[in-house]
């Protein structure tokens, strides 16, 4: 406890009533001179937000811009995604030289980002050139087809039309699970994906939809 100054007080004046009030205010500045000298210190949180579960969003209703989104992701969906915040962020623009796959590297007519951390990847990217129904639906056949995939049944819409296939990956890297959501969105096509080395199947949809969800809302911030 603090030294606390002694009052001098004439004789006359100490009543017990006094005497009591005295006692009281001394010991009162005493404690409070305590607590402001240990100030309790704030806990260290990190932001993360599990998002909008992609069935509860009208995707039919984004209009996405076929344009740089990723500062409008939001980094708390991002943190939630991944399980961590991000370790590594990478971002292409339409006409860079970027891998397409693990063997080949190209010009790309996107714009698209990707964050990860932890052996889990979080992506997305929507096509510059404006994209016609047919042309989307013809792109949506092509993901049905690839090697290792499967098409998520009942899966929510993600714009119109749309495919969801989750994946299972065989790399130099390791192996891992990939579900992706890839659809039109007035002209625009949009894809999203997360990866992680495993897991439930059913834990890593729904975190794949809640990532895509905010994608496709933060795209159509524009």
């Amino acid at each position: 406890m603090s030294p606390v100054r002694r009052l001098a007080v004439p004789a006359a004046l100490l009543t017990p009533a006094l005497g009591l009030v005295l006692v009281l205010v001394l010991v009162l500045a005493g404690c409070s001179g305590d607590a402001s000298s240990t100030p309790a210190s704030a806990p260290t949180t990190v932001a993360s937000d599990d998002g909008t579960p992609l069935a509860d969003v009208d995707t039919s209703a984004l209009v996405v811009g076929r344009a740089p989104f990723c500062d409008l992701v939001d980094p708390a969906t991002i943190t939630s995604a991944l399980g961590s915040e991000p370790t590594e962020v990478s971002a292409r623009r339409s006409g860079q030289r970027a891998h397409v796959t693990d063997d080949v590297t190209d010009v790309v007519h996107e714009f698209g980002c990707t964050w990860a951390a932890g052996g889990s990847r979080a992506e997305a990217w929507v096509f510059v050139p404006p994209v016609t129904r047919p042309r989307a639906t013809a792109l949506a056949r092509l993901a049905r087809q690839r090697a290792g995939c499967t098409e998520l049944a009942d899966a929510p819409a993600y714009g119109d039309p749309s495919v969801a296939l989750s994946c299972r990956l065989d790399s130099d890297n390791g192996t891992g699970i990939a579900v992706s959501y890839r659809g039109l969105f007035g002209d625009a096509w949009l894809a999203c994906s997360l990866t992680t080395p495993g897991g439930e199947q059913e834990e890593l949809t729904d975190r794949a939809g809640r990532w895509c969800a905010a994608v496709a809302e933060g795209a159509a911030q524009h």
